[in-house]
């Protein structure tokens, strides 16, 4: 005789034999079924051996006009709000094109200003120390 577990939201139930599994079935009817020679849970409906009787499920209802009209409505001011946030990113975007652009430009003027700063104290310091040179000259005399 062969036996069938059943899970039915994590509660595991069996083993049944087949008579015991279709009352079971009738009562849980949206189950998993388990036997030895499966490698996995399957549902019930597709299992042969039981005796389902499978209704159709109801047609599905009318959503209203008014829902979807609502829907639409939600849609368009969320593309709205998107068209508004890529504007806001590509002015953004142009904004730390400028930035970087202007930020290399006074890392390069800071640099050259640096090297003239740098030329200039050493030519005083050249000429500071021929003037001590001639001081000195003009003291020992």
């Amino acid at each position: 005789m062969k036996e069938w577990y059943f899970s039915n939201n994590g509660e595991v139930t069996g083993p049944l034999g087949l008579a015991a599994s279709n009352k079971f079935i009738k009562a849980n009817p949206d189950t998993y079924a388990w036997h030895p020679s499966y490698a996995h849970w399957i549902p019930i409906c597709d299992v042969e051996e039981f005796d389902m009787i499978a209704s159709p499920p109801p047609p599905p209802i009318e959503v209203p006009q008014e829902l979807i009209e609502s829907m639409l409505a939600k849609e368009q001011e969320l593309n709205s709000a998107l068209n508004r946030i890529e504007s806001t990113l590509q002015v953004i975007h142009g904004s730390l094109n400028d930035l970087d652009r202007d930020s290399s430009r006074c890392k390069t003027t800071t640099q050259n200003l640096n090297e003239q700063v740098k030329t200039t104290l050493r030519s005083v310091n050249e000429q500071y120390a021929a003037l001590q040179k001639n001081l000195a000259g003009v003291s020992d005399n």
